[in-house]
């Protein structure tokens, strides 16, 4: 953070009007004005023991970005009058993508976000809806309402929230309840918190709710920031229907169209198809309150990215079944890609010819009816007669839309190629180069990694041909796949590369580069994610874990001077002190590169210890007890060795303070739930390494190595036994078409998993316990083709890194073949170059430096895999 100079706040990509204005208002005010990634942060001053606490009401105030200006001179006066903390959208361009819902769709509205005192909330936010009833602003849904009319809301939230993870936002009560604090898109509160603004009513069950007096909802479809989607029953004639919600200055592009606008239209569009097969009947569009409503029929039970998540890829071919089996292999009678292509393109026929481009063909926006027929919905964005309002979703009609050229039918058929992609593979286009012929040639990339070899060429030919630059090219692969006429397309798309060393040397030397320019911006250079004050710093995306890996890599120009002086920033970050003890997402991460750093001359002093209370009680690696005791190990291990015999001991009595804080909490989970209780469909969760069991073996399993702590020994051989009687189920439910990628994550699944049990056979000499690791390994193998993210927490280089392990365990030189084959992988979901690529984060559609979930993280696997093995990046115990 950086505070704004008296002489006009000079605002990054915006005008200088909000921070000009604010300090304008604030005169001779005690108040600090504090710059943060998206946000302008006012402090009050604090009496000695009046610190903010860690948790408590909060007040958002909404706006449309037009109105911020105007609203900052009326609210700032009324928050000087209190003493309060406060932050503002940095400028109307900011507040506009908060209100598209694009991020985030809790950050909807969310233009001031007001941190009042306990006895303060009520009449603060009783003044502000006074003074700004009747003010328009996008409904904030994380919140209640303080009075209709008012854009003033309210909410019981984490205050001084600094992690990325859920588990850091969790908040805890004066009785040791903890409650998710992350803001979602409806409204929660603890048990413990009375609401300021309305009596404490017993509850009378949940009132059925009526739209338009006749609509009953029954249950929810999706949420989305621009208003929801429910299945409701017409009270009057018992009809099942489908009601689609446009909530009021929601999703207001630069025309100035909201939701209500799109519903509007696409109320026209489908009065326009009326009679079509393959799309909504309309019954009605309605007002209720300040929101719009279309009441349409309903297509079905599934959308196709749901029916692909749960069952699993379509077959490239039609699936071959017996008489009266239903299924085969697993698979579902019916899905064949090329079935369901006829289908689509059937439907696209008739809406094309009633002078209809859907605009939006995407998989969420196909259902699937019991009877296997397609239908679209969703036609807000449509093209009718070549009229459309602006929108298009990445890597499917947005390839070939551009706002202010006109529409026509060859777009839906590139979206459609886009479409079937996802069904034979179950991942999005690649979007993350800015060249959309980068983005296809990848995404071709990543369909023949997963449907290789002369077999399926054909559907392969199928999709490049639909996702081909020249719109006359994608008509007439139409043709000649409807006359069975091949080939369709002679570039097909060629699978990922061999990574060979000299092309290795050369994503090093690159990666590095991009981590050193990207060190320059740390930790005040990213957006910090809703508003958390931490973020930029940590080892799980900020400077800890950029530094970190930078130190291995001295050796390459400039990279001692950008760690130097990362960890002077670090180290003399405002926000450090409020950090968690967490070593992912908190303050042990960051002493573990401090310390590190001091192999380099200038680097500032390594971090004196201190209390590690602070953490959740989580026991998790990311964010609990486990992940601070894997940190503090380190740490006194390298004080040891360096003669620092004082050091070593606190970090061990530190250490020693998360084994006792585990092992209670293991005797009261021992005694509240069956040990075969994760046993179940999300057993990968809750055995995994991040969050689950995995991770708190490897701590207690190091200690004992560490200290010979017989308690923790123990208590890590016991459960260790337990995770290895899982094993086989786990790697079953992986084996299923259907498996979520979460099987092969290093934060949840298997890649973490098996790193811990070859690590422990390996220090055991235990061969089989090493073995069921290899399993692992090779089980991510098979997973890996239909992972999307290249990261380390829930991607290819987390996988890739398992590999390298097993094969250094086990010498055999297949396993680190396919951890090649993984940086293959891992290119091939990229943009750039194939010697300089740009990886995506967890985002998909963006780059970032984060170990965890960005740069960072795959060049520790790709420094892995030329070395063929070595210490993982954060522990060396």
């Amino acid at each position: 953070m950086r505070t704004v100079s008296s002489h006009g706040a000079v605002e990054p990509g915006g005008d200088r009007g909000i921070g000009q204005r604010i300090e304008t208002l604030l005169a001779d005010c005690d108040r600090r004005l504090v710059m943060d990634g998206q946000w302008l942060c006012l402090f009050a001053p604090r009496p000695l023991g009046g610190e903010l606490p860690d948790h408590g009401w909060k007040l958002h105030v909404s706006a449309r970005p037009d109105d911020l200006s105007p609203l900052v001179d009326l609210v700032v006066p009324v928050l000087l009058r209190y003493l309060c903390d406060a932050k503002f959208a940095r400028n109307a361009e900011v507040l506009g993508v908060m209100n598209s819902g694009d991020r985030d769709p809790a950050l909807v509205g969310k233009a001031i976000t007001v941190y009042p005192r306990a006895e303060d909330v009520t009449a603060l936010g009783g003044e502000l809806a006074d003074l700004l009833s009747g003010r328009p602003g996008p409904r904030v849904l994380s919140d209640r309402r303080i009075r209709p009319g008012a854009p003033v809301y309210y909410r019981y939230g984490p205050f001084r929230a600094t992690g990325v993870d859920d588990a850091a936002l969790a908040m805890t009560g004066p009785d040791g309840v903890r409650f998710p604090g992350r803001a979602g898109t409806r409204y929660r509160q603890p048990p413990w918190a009375a609401d300021p603004f309305r009596p404490a009513d017993p509850p009378t069950g949940r009132p059925t709710r009526l739209i338009g007096g006749r609509y009953c909802l029954t249950r929810g479809i999706t949420r989305s920031a621009h208003g929801d989607v429910y299945r409701a029953v017409d009270s009057a004639t018992g009809e099942h229907l489908i009601v689609k919600q446009a909530r009021a200055h929601a999703g207001v592009d630069a025309n100035g169209v909201d939701a209500r606008d799109r519903l509007r239209h696409e109320h026209t569009v489908l009065a326009a198809l009326t009679g079509v097969d393959g799309v909504p009947r309309v019954r009605e569009r309605i007002r209720h309150g300040d929101d719009e409503y279309l009441v349409t029929t309903d297509c079905g039970p599934r959308d196709l990215r749901r029916d692909v998540l749960a069952h699993g890829p379509f077959q490239p071919v039609a699936a071959t079944v017996p008489a009266g089996s239903g299924t085969a292999g697993g698979i579902a009678t019916g899905r064949g890609v090329a079935e369901l292509a006829r289908r689509l393109l059937a439907v696209l026929d008739s809406v094309h010819a009633r002078g209809v481009v859907v605009g939006d063909l995407k998989p969420s926006n196909i259902v699937l009816g019991d009877d296997g027929a397609a239908h679209l919905v969703d036609f807000g964005v449509s093209a009718l007669d070549g009229d459309r309002p602006s929108g298009a979703t990445p890597g499917y009609s947005m390839p070939v839309y551009r706002a202010g050229r006109p529409s026509g039918p060859a777009d839906d058929l590139y979206a459609l190629g886009a479409t079937l992609h996802f069904a034979l593979t179950g991942m999005d286009p690649v979007v993350v180069d800015r060249d959309d012929e980068v983005n296809r040639d990848r995404t071709l990339a990543c369909l023949a990694a997963v449907l290789p070899g002369a077999a399926h060429r054909p559907v392969r030919e199928l999709i490049a041909g639909l996702m081909h630059p020249d719109p006359v090219q994608r008509a007439t692969c139409v043709r000649r796949w409807r006359a069975q006429i091949s080939p369709l397309a002679p570039e097909c798309g060629t699978p990922p590369p061999r990574v060979t060393p000299g092309m290795l040397e050369d994503l090093i030397a690159h990666t590095v580069a991009t981590c050193v320019s990207a060190a320059a911006q740390l930790p005040t250079g990213p957006a910090s994610r809703a508003g958390q004050q931490g973020f930029g710093l940590t080892l799980y995306d900020g400077s800890a874990g950029v530094g970190l890996e930078l130190l291995h890599h001295t050796q390459q120009p400039g990279v001692p001077q950008a760690v130097v002086g990362l960890a002077h920033r670090t180290a003399h970050h405002s926000a450090l002190a409020t950090l968690t003890a967490a070593l992912h997402t908190g303050r042990t991460g960051v002493d573990l590169f401090l310390d590190s750093a001091t192999a380099l001359n200038g680097a500032p002093a390594s971090a004196t210890p201190h209390s590690v209370s602070s953490y959740d009680d989580t026991g998790d690696q990311i964010s609990g007890a486990a992940g601070v005791g894997t940190g503090l190990l380190t740490l006194a291990q390298r004080a040891r060795m360096a003669g620092r015999e004082e050091e070593a001991r606190a970090r061990l009595a530190a250490a020693e303070e998360c084994v006792h804080g585990l092992l209670a909490a293991r005797a009261v989970r021992e005694r509240a739930e069956p040990q075969s209780s994760a046993a179940d469909s999300e057993a990968a969760f809750t055995l995994g390494f991040a969050h689950g069991r995995a991770g708190v073996i490897h701590f207690l399993h190091a200690y004992h190595r560490f200290t010979g702590h017989p308690a923790a020994g123990a208590a890590a051989r016991e459960d260790l036994a337990e995770l290895i009687a899982h094993i086989p189920r786990l790697l079953a439910l992986a084996a299923r078409p259907e498996a979520h990628r979460r099987y092969g994550s290093w934060c949840r699944g298997l890649a973490g998993i098996g790193a811990l049990l070859i690590e422990t056979g390996r220090y055991e000499g235990d061969p089989p316990t090493t073995d069921l690791g290899v399993q692992c390994a090779w089980a991510c193998r098979d997973l890996a083709p239909r992972m999307s993210p290249v990261s380390q927490c829930c991607g290819l280089s987390g996988v890739g890194e398992l590999l390298i392990d097993a094969a250094a365990a086990t010498g055999d030189q297949r396993l680190h073949r396919a951890a090649e084959d993984v940086a293959g992988l891992i290119v091939a979901r990229s943009g750039g170059t194939m010697r300089k690529p740009l990886f995506p984060d967890n985002t998909l559609a963006a780059s970032g430096p984060g170990w965890a979930t960005g740069s960072a993280g795959v060049l520790s696997f790709l420094r892995r895999l030329r070395d063929r093995g070595g210490p993982r990046l954060w522990n060396d115990t």
